[in-house]
């Protein structure tokens, strides 16, 4: 992908993205903090690829891949008016669709647009889906990692702006104060991944999340990058203090620890 080209997805994703903000109404203040979530899931993608090695036009195709990847989240939420998959689509399926339709990636190579499609499709489901396409594996392993990497930053900045009940969709609608549900705590300690049907609090939520520790792929960018933005900490601030969280959180990658590693 050159420049140029990303420059035109980048325009084409605006076009598409400020119709459905222009008429959201009270849905606006959503919609806005998901078109900022797109750019920063594209920065982040840019960042990895980057710690990674790659190099132009792989560059410019991950940070469209990033800023396309919840292109899906607009038609959701205006349709549906949540952004709970289980509630109302598959928004990964649904932005492949919508890429498609609006034809943002014409023009690019075949191969890199089918992995790209591909990326995008997968990207929200609970596991690595590994048999996809060989091609299309790097691409969507970046975009888990830089994907979750922003909803990192979007639930510290909420928790800590006490604006949980101002964008209650950012955490689900979950119950603020209620305690870990037991179906949660028992997935994280035999490192599985937690179902979103089993949430039923912010704490539940915080522990799903932070059990992402474990499932980075593009190791180890993606986790100096959590180191450096102090994630683990910010977020474990806002867990309740119970011996098995204590557990969880002792068995999460520390500096020291990747250091040792290393």
């Amino acid at each position: 992908m050159t420049a140029e080209q990303l420059q035109h997805i980048r325009r084409r994703f605006l076009i598409y993205v400020d119709a459905y903000i222009a008429r959201a109404g009270k849905m606006q203040p959503m919609m806005k903090l998901k078109r900022e979530h797109c750019a920063f899931v594209a920065k982040n993608a840019r960042e990895l690829a980057e710690r990674n090695g790659w190099e132009p036009p792989a560059l410019f195709a991950a940070e469209a891949l990033g800023l396309l990847h919840d292109i899906g989240r607009f038609p959701q939420l205006e349709e549906y008016g949540t952004f709970r998959d289980e509630c109302s689509i598959h928004h990964g399926l649904r932005g492949m669709q919508v890429i498609q339709e609006e034809q943002i990636l014409d023009g690019i190579d075949e191969p890199l647009q089918k992995s790209l499609l591909l990326a995008v499709r997968y990207h929200n489901d609970r596991e690595l889906n590994r048999a996809i396409l060989p091609e299309a594996l790097p691409w969507l392993k970046l975009i888990r990692d830089a994907d979750r990497l922003d909803i990192y930053r979007v639930i510290i900045k909420t928790l800590q702006d006490g604006e949980v009940e101002k964008h209650p969709d950012v955490v689900l609608h979950l119950e603020l104060n209620g305690p870990p549900s037991p179906r949660i705590l028992k997935s994280i300690s035999q490192h599985e991944p937690p179902a979103y049907a089993d949430l039923h609090s912010v704490s539940d939520f915080l522990l799903m999340i932070l059990s992402w520790t474990h499932q980075m792929e593009m190791l180890p960018a993606a986790h100096e990058i959590m180191f450096q933005r102090n994630i683990i900490e910010n977020l474990t601030a806002f867990l309740p203090d119970r011996p098995e969280i204590k557990s969880f959180l002792a068995s999460l990658p520390t500096q020291n620890k990747e250091q040792k590693n290393g």
